[in-house]
């Protein structure tokens, strides 16, 4: 779990959060800053002995908790039972979710006492979540890439009601965006022991979240099963599609009880560019009586569309491609003077790309500059401009040789301290859109997406 854009916590601001330096499990883990904070803990990211970055997640609930120095203890007498069911509940969970091996859900490093409460480390994953994604509008998700984000996310709920447990909080903040475009399922405070579909009991850590919570959560001991996070898996679908969150389902479940429509509008027949059968599951996932859903996330995973070959959109990756070192040196390529102000495309929404060190629009025949824009601190930009260049003609053109049965969307090269994402326009492959990015700032996935909108406003 991630967010860069956390502020460092000081002492000016410090509550029930630990202190930067704070050490932890017997000096194993040092608190870096606070990440944010919940109804039942408190994240953080930390260092561990070896010297790498995790997340360090506290189980703390501030109704029934208190921190004295770094010591947690119950607000009262009448507390005290409740915050140690809690603790044991959290601890119980961690291990549960500590067994669990999969590539679209957090890791557990460890689970250990400290403090007199309990705390997991966790991966710390460089990225964004689907809730910032969509709110912050950093990227325009297309329907190929939620129809994506949607089979990998079944894979792994499926994968956790197998090892007997439900999430019960799955939600758009709950769902991270890696780096690589992968999404992770994360925080796991309000999982549940057995997924059999009997009723559950509470636990002592339960979270409902309006949109995106199944009305059976919302009561202690209701009929929640692997329905139950099918349904949140939909809710957040759906926010992802339309931007907005649904109705929530208390509201759905009484006008449905007093025969009034269902509040919510159905995704099937409103949205297009979704494969035929993809919104119409995404709907069945969302129905209001539980028995009308998916009974598992198998079921839901065979009732979705499978892509075909004509269908499926190439993107090249390539990690490190350099020009060899015995090659001459690639020329300077000055920008072209444009004939008129009219006649040079407006690249300034490039500068919106998280990372962003320079962009070109290049003729990747010639090397020819259509224009460009730089970032505003950038001293190298000539050095970055040639590279960038070099790299757009000798990958294009050994690509378009070798691959010319397939669509390429884009190349992503990285090369040091920086990346080069090259994206040809579509109708005139020839010229291609080149941006740079600074490695520790870009998100790569978001940039993709970022750079696909811009060049489509420059499509000839």
């Amino acid at each position: 779990m991630a967010f860069d854009t956390s502020e460092p916590l000081t002492a000016d601001t410090f509550g029930d959060e630990l202190l930067p330096g704070t050490s932890l499990f017997h000096g194993q883990y040092r608190i870096s800053r606070f990440i944010n904070s919940g109804g039942f803990g408190i994240t953080y990211l930390a260092k561990d002995s070896l010297d790498r970055e995790v997340v360090i997640k506290e189980c703390f609930s501030s109704t029934f908790c208190r921190r004295t120095e770094t010591r947690v203890r119950a607000r009262s007498q009448g507390t005290r039972e409740h915050m140690s069911k809690i603790v044991k509940s959290f601890l119980n969970e961690a291990r549960s979710l500590a067994s669990l091996r999969h590539p679209n859900i957090v890791g557990v490093h460890q689970v250990f006492e400290d403090n007199d409460t309990a705390y997991m480390a966790l991966d710390y994953i460089r990225g964004s979540d689907l809730l910032e994604i969509i709110e912050a509008r950093k990227a325009d998700l297309s329907p190929d890439q939620i129809v994506g984000i949607a089979t990998r996310l079944l894979s792994a709920i499926g994968y956790i009601h197998d090892n007997g447990l439900l999430h019960c909080d799955i939600s758009p903040d709950n769902i991270f965006i890696n780096q690589d475009g992968e999404p992770i399922l994360i925080d796991f405070g309000a999982a549940r022991r057995s997924a059999t579909g009997e009723s559950q009991k509470y636990s002592g850590l339960s979270v409902v979240k309006d949109g995106y919570s199944p009305h059976e959560l919302y009561t202690p001991g209701g009929n929640s099963g692997p329905w139950s996070d099918i349904y949140s898996l939909a809710a957040s679908l759906y926010h992802a599609i339309v931007g907005v969150a649904p109705e929530n389902c208390q509201r759905r479940l009484a006008d449905l009880a007093e025969k009034r429509p269902d509040p919510l509008k159905p995704l099937t027949g409103s949205v297009a560019g979704y494969p035929r059968g993809f919104l119409e599951s995404i709907d069945k996932a969302m129905a209001v009586i539980p028995t009308a859903r998916f009974k598992s996330a198998e079921d839901w995973l065979r009732a979705l569309p499978q892509p075909g070959p004509q269908n499926e959109r190439k993107v090249v990756l390539l990690r490190r491609v350099a020009p060899q070192t015995a090659a001459a040196p690639v020329p300077m390529v000055r920008p072209r003077r444009p004939v008129s102000r009219a006649a040079a495309p407006d690249l300034s929404a490039l500068r919106r790309i998280g990372g962003f060190a320079g962009g070109w629009l290049v003729d990747s025949e010639t090397g020819s500059v259509m224009a460009s824009e730089t970032a505003r601190n950038d001293g190298d930009h000539d050095a970055t401009m040639t590279t960038a260049i070099a790299m757009a003609k000798a990958n294009l053109k050994a690509l378009c040789t070798g691959h010319r049965e397939e669509r390429i969307d884009d190349i992503l090269i990285s090369l040091g301290q920086r990346m080069h994402l090259i994206r040809p326009l579509d109708g005139s492959p020839r010229l291609c859109l080149c941006i740079a990015l600074d490695s520790e700032d870009a998100n790569p996935l978001l940039a993709r997406m970022q750079l696909r909108r811009i060049a489509q406003s420059l499509r000839p």
